[in-house]
C-alpha cells in the first residue's frame, strides 16, 4: 500500500489542526472590537460614498480621484442587510482577508502540507494584514482577489477542468475594478509565470490552452466581460464608466510619478518590511534562494513575483504603507516554499522539534506586533503602518455634539452645525444624520450655529464673526 501524499490528506485529521487553528487566529484579529478604531480619511471617503449610494444616488466612476467600484457594490449588500455602522463597513473586508487563509487550500500540491500551514500563520499575524485587514479601503480586497487568481489558475493547470478556467476569469474580472494598480499586480504576475514556464523546462501551455473547448473559452471571455462592465458602468447606469476604466491609467500613472503628496525615499518598502515583517521578509527571501537552487516552478513564480513588485513600488515616488500588501503576499507564498521543502526532509525529531519551537516564538512576535499596532496605537503615526489615520479624539467630538442634539428641542435634524474648514473627513460619514450640517470654505461675514468646527488658524475670524462668543463652550481636539 503506497502512503497517502501530505496534500491529499483530509483537511479534518489531526494532522491539518494547526492550520485551522491559524485560520481562527486570522479570524480574532480581524473580527474582535473593529470599532475600536475611528474611520480614518480614505475610510470616510469610502463610506460616504456607500451611503450615497443606498440613499439611492448613482455612484459613477472617477477615474482622475477614486479608485474602482468593487469595495462600492460588494459593500452594499452587507449594509443592507445588518444596517449602517462601522462594524458593518468593514466586515466584508474583514471577512476577504480572514478567507485569504482558506485561499492557500488549492495550493497544498505546491507547497505540501507544512508549506500551507506555514503560509497561514503568516497571513494570519501579520500586522501589515491585520491592520490593513480591518479597513475600508481597496487594497485588502486587491491582495485576496490576487491570491484567489493564483489558486484558481493552479487548480487549472492541475486538473485540466473547464469550472476552474470558467473561475479564473471571473476573478480576474472582479481583480480589475479594484484599483488601477491591479496592472502592476498582472504585470508581476506575468513576469513569475514566465520564469515558471522557462524552469518547468517550456512546457505546451499555449497548446493546452487551444485545446480547451470553444465554448469553455467564450464562457470564460464573457465572464470576465460581463462583470467589468457592470461594474465599471454601475449597473449600466453610467456607460461612460467603461470608457473611464482605460482612461484612470494615465491620471494615475501621473499620481504615481508625481507623488502627489505621498513621496517616500527609495527604501521606503524594505524599512516596512524590516520593521513590522522580518520572518516573512526573511523567510521568503530564503524561499526564493531554494527555489532557484532546486528549480522549483511555484517558487521561482513567487520569487519573480515579490521581487518585480517589490522593484516597482521602490522606483515609483508614490508610496503609502497599504501598498506593502502587494509584495508581501508572494513574500509569504515565497517562505511556504521554504518551509514545504524543510517539511520534505527525513529531519529527526528534536530538528523539528527546535525547527517548530523557533517558529512559535517568531509568530507570537509578530502576532503582538499585529496587537499593538490594530488594538492598542491604531492612531500613532510613528508606527509606519499608520497613515491619515484619525485619533481616537474624534469619539470624543461626536460625544459632545451628540449631547448638543440631546439638548436640542429638533434632535439631530435640527442641530446647526457649521464647518470653516477643509479638513473634515471622516466626519460627515459620521454626521450624516445631521441634516442640519453646512460646509463653508471660508468664515462668513456673520457667523452662527449650534456647534462650529474650524482650524485653530480660523478662531480670529470666527470670533470677530460671531455676535456673542461667549455663550459657546470652546474645545480642542486633535
Amino acid at each position: 500500500m503506497e502512503p497517502v501524499h501530505e496534500a491529499e490528506e483530509p483537511l479534518a485529521s489531526p494532522v491539518w489542526w494547526p492550520f485551522w487553528i491559524a485560520f481562527g487566529v486570522a479570524l480574532a484579529l480581524r473580527l474582535l472590537w473593529p470599532e475600536i478604531r475611528p474611520l480614518h480619511h480614505d475610510e470616510g471617503v469610502n463610506g460616504w460614498f456607500l451611503y450615497r449610494l443606498l440613499e439611492g444616488y448613482r455612484w459613477d466612476y472617477d477615474p482622475e480621484r477614486f479608485h474602482g467600484p468593487f469595495l462600492y457594490f460588494v459593500g452594499a449588500p452587507f449594509v443592507i442587510l445588518l444596517g449602517m455602522s462601522e462594524t458593518v463597513l468593514r466586515l466584508p473586508v474583514m471577512l476577504a482577508s480572514s478567507a485569504m487563509i482558506l485561499l492557500l487550500l488549492p495550493l497544498r500540491r505546491r507547497l505540501g502540507r507544512t508549506g500551507v500551514t506555514a503560509a497561514a500563520w503568516l497571513l494570519a499575524v501579520s500586522p501589515s494584514l491585520v491592520y490593513y485587514g480591518r479597513d475600508l479601503i481597496h487594497e485588502t480586497y486587491l491582495v485576496a482577489l490576487t491570491l484567489a487568481l493564483v489558486a484558481v489558475v493552479s487548480l487549472w493547470l492541475e486538473t485540466g477542468r473547464d469550472g476552474h478556467l470558467v473561475l479564473a476569469a471571473l476573478t480576474l474580472g472582479l481583480l480589475l475594478t479594484v484599483k488601477e494598480t491591479a496592472a502592476l499586480t498582472l504585470a508581476g504576475l506575468a513576469a513569475g509565470a514566465v520564469a515558471a514556464w522557462w524552469a518547468a523546462g517550456r512546457p505546451p501551455i499555449l497548446e493546452r490552452l487551444r485545446a480547451v473547448p470553444v465554448p469553455t473559452r467564450r464562457l470564460a471571455a464573457l465572464v470576465l466581460a460581463v462583470w467589468y462592465v457592470l461594474l465599471f458602468t454601475s449597473f449600466l447606469t453610467n456607460p461612460w464608466g467603461l470608457v473611464d476604466s482605460f482612461r484612470a491609467f494615465l491620471p494615475w500613472t501621473e499620481k504615481g510619478i508625481e507623488g502627489s503628496g505621498h513621496e517616500k525615499p527609495w527604501p521606503y518598502f524594505f524599512l516596512l518590511l524590516g520593521r513590522f515583517e522580518p520572518m516573512a521578509l526573511a523567510a521568503g527571501v530564503l524561499g526564493g534562494a531554494v527555489a532557484l537552487w532546486r528549480r522549483n516552478p511555484f517558487g521561482i513564480f513567487c520569487c519573480v513575483w515579490w521581487l518585480g513588485q517589490l522593484a516597482a513600488y521602490t522606483v515609483i515616488p508614490y508610496k503609502t504603507p497599504w501598498l506593502v500588501l502587494n509584495i508581501l503576499l508572494p513574500l509569504i507564498l515565497s517562505a511556504g516554499v521554504l518551509f514545504g521543502e524543510i517539511g520534505r526532509k527525513p529531519l529527526s525529531g528534536a530538528v523539528r522539534a527546535a525547527i517548530a519551537g523557533i517558529g512559535l516564538l517568531l509568530v507570537a512576535w509578530t502576532a503582538s506586533k499585529a496587537v499593538q499596532v490594530s488594538f492598542l496605537r491604531y492612531d500613532d503615526e510613528s508606527l509606519g503602518l499608520v497613515y491619515v489615520q484619525t485619533t481616537r479624539e474624534l469619539r470624543d467630538l461626536m460625544k459632545m455634539i451628540e449631547d448638543a442634539a440631546a439638548r436640542s428641542p429638533e434632535g439631530k435634524p435640527g442641530l446647526a452645525i457649521r464647518f470653516y474648514t477643509n479638513n473634515r473627513w471622516p466626519l460627515p460619514w459620521y454626521l450624516r444624520d445631521y441634516r442640519g450640517t453646512l460646509y463653508l470654505k471660508e468664515v462668513p461675514y456673520a457667523a452662527s450655529g449650534d456647534v462650529l468646527i474650524f482650524d485653530p488658524g480660523q478662531e480670529p475670524d470666527v470670533r470677530a464673526a460671531l455676535k456673542d462668543w461667549r455663550k459657546y463652550q470652546r474645545r480642542v481636539f486633535t
